[in-house]
């Protein structure tokens, strides 16, 4: 192989492309020549009862999954949703949960409740006075372990 360089002089400055004469005279007389003399008709669609039955049926079967498949929100539970249940109710089924004063004094919607000073002494105003003792020796016995 020759590793000789071209150089852009030594080439010939020919065209190699030839037009045919009178191509461009021509021309517009063979356009002319490819286009149809009737107008192409785009079909148009018109209105049909079976057209619309199909519409309104196909939207009848629309609505009616999507009133099958989308699921039922639930309402408010209103201001106070466990006043028809009684305390004894509430503690049993927090005593079967194995859940104690202690554990939910955690959350934050509990300390929030017990925020003013009335709900706290609301609630303590139910409470026998054993209960009340056994708690505060409770909480100070494992405040000296600490």
């Amino acid at each position: 192989m020759d590793n000789k360089r071209i150089r852009l002089d030594d080439l010939k400055k020919e065209v190699p492309f030839q037009v045919p004469e009178d191509y461009f005279d021509k021309l517009p007389q063979m356009i002319q020549s490819r286009i149809p003399s009737e107008p192409v008709r785009k079909p148009v669609i018109g209105w049909s009862w079976q057209r619309s039955l199909a519409l309104v049926s196909a939207m009848a079967l629309i609505l009616v999954l999507v009133w099958v498949t989308v699921p039922e929100r639930q309402g408010s539970l209103g201001q106070e949703p466990l006043s028809g249940i009684s305390n004894a109710s509430i503690v049993s089924y927090l005593e079967d949960q194995d859940m104690s004063y202690y554990d939910l004094s955690e959350h934050k919607v509990v300390q929030k409740a017990f925020d003013t000073d009335s709900t706290v002494l609301f609630y303590l105003d139910g409470l026998e006075d054993d209960i009340l003792r056994q708690q505060l020796q409770e909480s100070v016995s494992s405040a000296e372990t600490i």
